[in-house]
């Protein structure tokens, strides 16, 4: 493939998506893929006024400073603007993989804005190799249907993230780099089987290719055709989807929560579907049809009277007060001392408690004792106008879930409880013109 070809490729492919003020930020690691995509991209130059490269260093190789300085001299040869956001990858549930392409994608989002494009440089390579993944993984259609061409970065997000490349083969990425005398780092990793897509890039599918000649082109007329029945069904879904989903602001909690009522008042046909629905929803990777089902069996059938869990790499599914939620690990706290006269946010668990000025009742100015609840066992306080409460009677008042109560943020002076953060307030310590004090997401 030409230059010229790519790059008008490309200019097309971006032309209907790209508004006036939106920038191109493409996740470039110095591979073969990105590689080519940037260099295409950098050869119009109106599109070249919108580029930025932009590395992520994972720390996980020990080549991994030689590669950014490779970028950036790349990015500096080129013209375009260069950045690399370094992160802390911690392997969870899913894999290493799975944990570097989460934080990938965290930076994405921290670097992109409204109207820009996130663009990456998977191939129809990569495509087939996905497919073959889920396949054996036991996903339904939308699993099987593989990496859209162009969907939000993540769901709640007014930023796209386009493949513009799905329809270009690895071949023609490599007769591009050779044409256009492109250098490029190889990943030390790429070459072990231990992971399961380099066994499938490295060892099977050369295979099926050699067995099975020419139907490369057969399989991506299938993954379109896929696609497009993925998109007929979430069209023709999502009523019943949005009639499941419900709204909270707990923190450590995403905002979609499931009704199992109105999950149960479904036909049970449709119940994996909109779980799916609900999960993508909440930005959870593609569960496999086993976990949907562990999800239904220990999650939404367990007793009444429990409260159970199901977890998902770094995040839980849990059932509360018939409703699922999708929760996080809570970080550890730190006791503080903390001054409602002068601080206005403070980071706590992962989220952030505010303070603001009230017009209302609220606590009196000072410095407080800010600690978790599970530090404070037994200590009781009197709302205005209310009898005495203990935490375990508030928890129960204001529906507490319980994976947030033992980190619950109080406040106390001199050792006396003063206030349940954003819930109550001691009346000793309340007063007109006072401060709001809330633990938000």
């Amino acid at each position: 493939m030409t230059t010229l070809d790519l790059t008008h490729h490309l200019t097309a492919a971006l032309a209907p998506m790209l508004g006036e003020e939106g920038r191109l930020i493409v996740g470039f690691s110095g591979g073969l893929d990105s590689s080519v995509l940037l260099h295409a991209l950098a050869q119009n130059d109106g599109l070249k006024a919108r580029l930025i490269a932009l590395h992520v260093h994972h720390g996980l190789s020990p080549n991994a400073d030689v590669w950014e300085a490779h970028c950036q001299a790349v990015s500096e040869n080129l013209g375009v603007a260069f950045i690399s956001a370094r992160v802390t990858v911690t392997g969870d549930g899913n894999g290493i993989e799975q944990a570097a392409r989460n934080a990938r994608y965290d930076v994405f989002q921290q670097h992109a804005n409204s109207h820009d494009l996130v663009l990456v440089a998977h191939h129809n390579d990569d495509q087939v190799e996905t497919f073959f993944q889920r396949l054996f993984r036991g996903s339904g259609l939308t699993g099987l249907a593989s990496m859209a061409a162009v969907r939000p970065l993540f769901d709640d997000s007014d930023v796209l993230l386009v493949r513009p490349l799905l329809d270009v083969s690895r071949k023609q990425l490599e007769a591009y780099a050779q044409a256009q005398q492109l250098t490029w780092v190889e990943d030390e990793s790429n070459t072990d089987t231990r992971y399961e897509r380099n066994w499938w890039r490295n060892e099977l599918l050369p295979q099926i290719w050699q067995r099975f000649t020419g139907r490369e082109e057969s399989l991506k007329r299938t993954l379109e055709q896929l696609q497009s029945d993925q998109a007929l069904l979430q069209e023709l879904l999502k009523p019943e989807i949005d009639a499941c989903i419900a709204y909270c602001d707990w923190p450590g909690t995403n905002e979609l929560i499931c009704s199992i009522a109105a999950l149960n008042d479904k036909p049970k046909h449709h119940r994996p579907y909109l779980l799916r629905g609900w999960l993508a929803g909440c930005g959870v990777p593609m569960p496999s049809a086993a976990m949907l089902e562990r999800i239904q069996r220990e999650v939404i059938e367990a007793a009444e009277d429990r409260n159970p869990q199901v977890v998902l790499g770094d995040i839980c599914v849990r059932r509360y007060q018939q409703h699922l939620y999708v929760t996080r690990q809570l970080d550890d706290v730190t006791p503080c001392i903390i001054d409602l006269g002068s601080n206005t946010r403070f980071p706590w668990a992962g989220s952030t408690i505010t303070v603001t000025n009230t017009s209302e009742e609220g606590l009196a100015s000072g410095r407080y004792d800010l600690i978790p609840a599970y530090s404070c066992v037994g200590q009781t306080l009197r709302p205005a106008g209310r009898p005495q409460k203990t935490l375990k009677h508030i928890w129960q008042e204001n529906s507490i879930p319980p994976w947030l109560r033992d980190r619950w943020p109080l406040l106390l002076q001199d050792g006396k409880l003063c206030a349940v953060v954003g819930i109550c307030n001691d009346q000793t310590v309340v007063v007109a013109h006072g401060y709001a004090v809330k633990w938000v997401s």
